[in-house]
């Protein structure tokens, strides 16, 4: 009497690991999602093993087709595993990557899937390899995902990195102007977050072209306010997430570092150290901070040394201790004694 009870557990255990169907019928049909067509999906479903097989032998499977016009719903099986291999995923994990998209890549326009997802970490490392083939492959990939993705959030994050494409493909100025429309009209954090970011990157970009031109730019009167003006435009966009949104941790720590590389470009090391202090004490967990404080360790002995911040906080305590000067002392004015021989006047 247990056998039937233990198998039924064993494969019920199993579809709950599956992808789940849900028909219109209220029918719930569970199993792996193997493939698809313009009406119907096909079901990879385990079966229980036969009569006189074992427990715990090979798995076998059937394979069922159900109509698309019969399923009202799709709940794909969580996986935390891929979730995190996604979420720690580097370049050099491109491949692996790049087989769960393909894997993924059939789900993109239907609810609930996770192929957007999985698309947009591929496109964000494909632009980090900095090849021009892996940037052409993202721009291409970020364009798919947001006019296929069933899901508002996934077009928009697709919208962004299409447009870290474009500039990485030589088309910066298109995606400059369309960024700069869109942090006009936004409301969603995040995508005003990006879209500063992309405007911070062209504005550092046209300081370093700008740098590498006019090299004695001080000495130019004309010249002072162009530079200072792509100078307090990158740092004020890089900063902006610090400043407006410093609960999001990785986004803040990106804008820190990128102002620390504008101040070391400038000649700024003391602005850039405090920058990089900044990542590493209060977002230690992010991606920027080995590298800030990488930087930190490269920095000469005499200007780690120093810490404007605990500078600032001494002096004003100094400040603060000095007692204000008293008012000078007036002049004590004695009463006027009459004369005995004057004689007061009644009015």
């Amino acid at each position: 009497m247990m056998r039937p009870i233990l198998l039924l557990v064993l494969v019920c255990g199993a579809l709950s690991a599956q992808d789940l169907l849900i028909l219109r019928t209220g029918e719930r049909r569970a199993g792996r999602l193997v493939g698809l067509d313009d009406k119907t999906f096909r079901l990879q479903v385990p079966l229980p093993p036969p009569p006189g097989v074992p427990v715990g032998g090979t798995p076998l499977f059937a394979t069922v087709t159900i109509q698309r016009a019969d399923v009202s719903q799709i709940e794909f099986a969580p996986d935390p595993a891929r979730d995190e291999r996604l979420k720690l995923a580097a370049v050099e994990q491109i491949a692996e990557v790049d087989a769960l998209w393909t894997k993924s890549a059939p789900w993109l326009s239907l609810p609930r899937s996770p192929s957007a997802r999985i698309g947009c970490v591929l496109g964000d490392l494909l632009l980090l390899t900095g090849d021009a083939a892996g940037a052409e492959r993202a721009l291409e990939l970020f364009s798919h995902i947001e006019s296929g993705t069933w899901n508002d959030d996934d077009r928009m994050a697709a919208r962004q990195g299409r447009l870290r494409a474009m500039v990485a493909t030589g088309h910066a100025k298109d995606a400059v102007s369309e960024a700069g429309k869109l942090a006009a009209i936004t409301e969603n954090p995040l995508v005003l977050i990006e879209a500063k970011f992309l405007l911070a990157s062209a504005a550092e970009s046209d300081l370093r072209r700008f740098l590498e031109a006019n090299p004695r730019w001080k000495e130019d009167v004309h010249a002072i306010p162009q530079r200072n003006r792509f100078y307090n435009d990158a740092l004020d966009l890089f900063l902006f997430p610090s400043l407006f949104y410093g609960s999001m941790a990785e986004p803040s720590a990106r804008g820190l570092w990128h102002a620390a590389q504008v101040y070391q470009l400038c000649g700024e090391p003391a602005r850039a150290l405090e920058c990089a202090r900044d990542v590493a004490a209060i977002y230690p967990e992010t991606a920027a901070a080995r590298p800030a404080v990488e930087l930190i360790a490269s920095m000469p002995e005499a200007i780690r040394a120093s810490d404007p911040e605990t500078e600032a906080r001494t002096s004003a305590s100094a400040k603060a201790a000095v007692v204000a000067p008293s008012p000078p002392e007036l002049p004590i004015k004695k009463p006027i004694r009459k004369k005995a021989h004057e004689k007061t006047t009644q009015k």
